[in-house]
């Protein structure tokens, strides 16, 4: 294949390429996994044997294998900036719900609501942020005895405010 611009991507149009044999291979990657030098002709109004040629001169076998790996690579980075953003809202979502619980646990009354709800909100909000950053890092570096750590100490805070609260102390 006639060697271009670095820029210039495979499935592009070549140096010298003339712009109906161009015209032939973007109709040829069209086709997808349907694509055959006859089906090119048959559209195109030409020969089977003159697509064939342009096939093989300007290597169109692997410019479409190049196309559809671009495709696959730019798909996959469309799914991965997807799975992105849902674990940014779902961040957000679980830091809002622990610090509504928290909200909650300061506005707390004696009997209006157990100190066991806000403890679930808080320890629900918490395992979903954590379980979100787990999820977004390539390797995780939080392990279950961690975890287990931080669900206890978030707890024992919780119990020991509420416990303060039933006292008329200050937390």
């Amino acid at each position: 294949m006639a060697k271009g611009s670095d820029n210039l991507k495979s499935w592009e149009r070549q140096p010298k390429e003339s712009l109906k044999a161009y015209e032939a291979l973007y109709l040829y990657l069209q086709l997808g996994d349907e694509r055959s030098t006859a089906k090119v002709a048959q559209q195109l109004g030409k020969s089977k044997a003159l697509m064939d040629r342009w096939s093989s001169a300007w290597h169109w076998v692997q410019r479409s294998r190049d196309y559809d790996q671009e495709l696959r690579r730019k798909e996959f980075a469309d799914k991965k900036a997807e799975i992105k953003k849902m674990q940014e809202r779902q961040m957000r979502t679980a830091q809002l719900l622990q610090k509504k619980a928290i909200e909650a646990l300061d506005t707390l009354e004696p009997g209006s609501i157990e100190a066991k709800d806000i403890l679930r909100f808080i320890m629900d909000g918490s395992k979903l942020e954590r379980e979100m950053m787990i999820e977004a890092l390539t390797e995780p570096t939080v392990t279950t005895e961690q975890q287990a750590k931080t669900n206890t100490s978030l707890a024992d805070n919780i119990i020991s405010a509420y416990r303060k609260r039933r006292e008329g102390g200050e937390c």
